[in-house]
């Protein structure tokens, strides 16, 4: 019996054996060698993919033959992209022939393509995404643009404007520029100016050098005439227009004494509420002794709000280099004008512009314009980018599709292969065309939105109070 039991176990234990060691020769013949396992994931590692999600596509570089042949001349004339494109595609059908690729489906044929041959989409939409939406032409008189101002900040701006013209009526004003007269010209758009400005503004009009001759011997009677032809007050179409008429050009140069009388007159009727402008018009430099740049440094450390700016017309150096200095130590701008046209729009648009929010009728109008130009101009811009995303995205489809057909000419694939390859790059294009277009306008109705709330803030802020 013992002898029995003791067979029986060696038997069983034999059999153990046995199927261990069948079970280890069947391991070992079904799993890759050890040579093969870190080959096989190095390639996995370094192959390239593609997408078919929109902000992942553009994430996405070039492809390696775009990058060596076509991306410096992605945007080039036909000819010379055309030639570009040749070299890439016969590139390619020269190195897939050494390939195997007779187990590719269409998903490894499109992966194959794509990879080499995409654009690089992030060059051309994250431009769109970064367009600063700015209405430059809107700006306060502190250099603001009105879009960065709160409702809170634009309601403590000052209640009352009060503007001093100031008119140069020397003997040289009498000469002509292109388009007229120098003082006929003058006269003109200080009047368009003043009639421009809501009803709560006032101005008064002072005129210097008016009487006398340019002659030495009425030297001290032009020095001493400097002369408020219209009183402070609201523009008034028929007495303004009366006091432009009161004086011509005549004499010497009082500028300084100017500058002086319309500080003593602004200032005894502002408060802290108040906001005060001196203009001047003048075609030369001071002649009558006195400091006008002293004049404007003491206007501007007087107790009031007050900005000088300058228009130089038709100047030479030496009054370009004085005026400036003037205007500079007055808190203001200085321009020089040549012509009528360029008189004009300075004293009618850019002399508007330095008063702000406190004085204007014309942003109702001219500000609105400016919005609507503004949003135009944008979203021009904003179209040509996406055009150039545009001319991007073709060309790619186009040389895709070359290269697809290539290969059918060359036997690499079939026709069944070959459309639904195309049908697979077709999604592609769509998806990232859709993901285009939607920056493109949601950054469009960003610019509009913008433009209505200014719009709405300008007709705020120009309601006569």
């Amino acid at each position: 019996m013992k002898r029995e039991i003791g067979f029986l176990m060696s038997f069983l234990c034999l059999l153990l054996i046995v199927g261990c060691s069948h079970t280890e020769s069947t391991s070992n013949h079904d799993a890759p060698s050890k040579t093969e396992k870190p080959g096989k994931q190095k390639d996995e590692k370094s192959e390239s993919t593609y997408s078919l999600v929109g902000d992942e596509i553009e994430k996405e570089p070039g492809g390696e033959l775009f990058q060596k042949y076509i991306e410096s001349k992605e945007f080039a004339d036909q000819n010379e992209y055309a030639d570009a494109e040749a070299a890439a595609v016969d590139h390619y059908i020269q190195s897939i022939k050494k390939v195997n690729t007779k187990n590719w489906d269409e998903e490894k044929w499109a992966q194959s393509i794509v990879t080499n041959f995409r654009s690089e989409y992030k060059k051309t939409i994250q431009p769109m995404r970064d367009l600063e939406i700015k209405y430059k032409e809107l700006k306060l008189p502190d250099g603001r643009l009105l879009q960065d101002v709160s409702e809170e900040e634009l309601e403590s701006q000052p209640k009352k404007v009060n503007i001093a013209l100031l008119l140069d009526a020397s003997g040289s004003m009498k000469a002509n520029v292109p388009g007229g007269n120098k003082m006929k010209l003058a006269k003109a758009s200080l009047n368009s100016f003043s009639k421009s400005l809501p009803g709560h503004t006032k101005i008064l009009l002072s005129v210097f050098g008016h009487k006398g001759t340019g002659d030495d011997k009425d030297k001290k009677l032009s020095c001493k005439s400097v002369e408020t032809v219209y009183p402070l007050q609201p523009y008034n179409k028929k007495d303004f227009s009366y006091a432009l008429n009161k004086f011509n050009a005549s004499g010497w140069t009082p500028l300084a004494s100017a500058i002086k009388k319309a500080q003593a007159l602004l200032q005894k009727v502002s408060d802290d509420q108040t906001k005060n402008f001196i203009y001047v018009v003048s075609d030369g430099i001071e002649t009558c002794g006195g400091n006008p740049v002293q004049a404007a440094k003491d206007a501007k450390a007087s107790n009031m709000d007050v900005q000088i700016n300058i228009i130089g017309f038709d100047v030479d150096d030496e009054a370009d280099r004085q005026l400036k200095e003037v205007a500079r130590a007055g808190g203001g701008e200085y321009t020089t004008v040549r012509n009528k046209q360029q008189l004009n729009d300075e004293i009618t648009k850019s002399w508007k512009e330095t008063i702000g929010k406190t004085t204007w009728v014309f942003w109702n109008v001219g500000n609105i314009n400016n919005i609507n130009w503004d949003s135009v101009r944008m979203s021009q811009q904003l179209n040509e980018m996406l055009n150039k995303h545009i001319d991007s995205r073709n060309r790619e489809r186009n040389r895709m599709n070359a290269v697809v057909s290539k290969l059918e000419e060359n036997k690499l694939i079939d026709f069944d292969v070959h459309n639904k390859i195309s049908e697979i790059l077709s999604r592609r294009e769509h998806i990232i065309k859709d993901y285009a277009d939607k920056i493109n306008k949601d950054k469009n109705n960003e610019i509009f939105e913008i433009a209505d709330r200014l719009k709405k803030k300008v007709n705020q802020m120009t309601e006569d109070k």
